[in-house]
């Protein structure tokens, strides 16, 4: 395929993703994920998704007959070794499996540079407590899970959560052609907002929602999205953290945008990088 019959189609595709972007499209995906008989067809459709995909099964915790959905193999948990988590005092360590799609500074207006020089707002991936003026000097980076990844969310910190919210919205992708043709994907993907206290820092978790299937889980509140909810904060059942024990988990493609409100962080990361749970991604200044 030629460069200008990939720009040719790039019209057809933003179009449809726009017509499928609405919640009730991914939840009907998710109805399929879900189905559990007859147990060859899902058999089946599970190994035909580590082909597709190339899955390293190896750290994967059980085998494929194991799991009763496509839903339940791709929240799949990891064996206990196979991700070790930093134990330095210092770090910020990754929550997800995945690649580095940018590492930025927050603009005075209190906007991030999305990718391709496309940016959004930040106060849209915040609680609404927290004003453009809390984010001076601050930075982010937003880490990218593609269907192939490990989906589960872990705490980059040892933390407590502040609090968690559900903001609903659409599930557009959020590879990189989505970025590249849609402004603002992040700020209008359904998305949960968890805000986590480190002694005296204060990070941002904003774990967004994608097309197909879209739900987003929180560990902590017990609660999953695109299920029909409103706009709502999450009650958090066990609020102290520790660095890597599980924050939550995507079910299909995702995004994670750590922020940090004041730059007291020093990104050891940059775009293009993959990343892996538990390893460094940041240090406290």
């Amino acid at each position: 395929m030629t460069k200008s019959d990939t720009v040719g189609r790039a019209p057809i595709r933003t179009f449809f993703l726009r017509i499928l972007s609405p919640p009730v499209f991914s939840r009907i995906f998710g109805w399929f994920a879900d189905i559990r008989r007859p147990r060859f067809l899902v058999r089946f459709i599970i190994r035909k998704f580590v082909r597709m995909y190339d899955i390293d099964l190896e750290p994967v915790e059980h085998p494929i007959d194991h799991y009763p959905s496509l839903s339940a193999f791709f929240i799949r948990r990891l064996k206990p070794e196979a991700r070790p988590i930093e134990t330095d005092e210092n770090p910020i360590v990754s929550p997800v499996d995945g690649r580095v799609l940018t590492v930025g500074t927050i603009s005075e207006d209190g906007q991030a540079l999305q990718i391709k020089g496309r940016r959004y707002r930040m106060s849209d991936l915040v609680p609404p407590s927290i004003t453009t003026a809390d984010f001076a000097n601050g930075s982010f980076a937003q880490l990218y899970l593609s269907p192939r990844d490990y989906h589960r969310i872990h705490h980059p910190v040892d933390a407590r959560i502040v609090s968690a919210r559900f903001v609903p919205g659409r599930l557009f992708p959020v590879n990189e052609f989505s970025l590249n043709h849609f402004d603002g994907v992040l700020a209008k993907n359904d998305r949960i907002l968890v805000q986590l206290e480190h002694r005296e820092h204060t990070l941002f978790a904003a774990l967004i929602g994608a097309l197909n299937v879209g739900r987003i889980g929180l560990t902590a509140g017990n609660y999953e999205t695109n299920r029909g909810q409103r706009l709502t904060d999450i009650p958090i059942h066990e609020p102290v953290v520790t660095r890597g024990s599980e924050m939550g988990w995507f079910c299909m493609g995702s995004t994670v945008v750590l922020i940090d409100p004041v730059g007291a962080i020093h990104w050891t990361v940059q775009p293009g990088d993959l990343i892996q749970v538990g390893r460094t991604i940041g240090t406290w200044r």
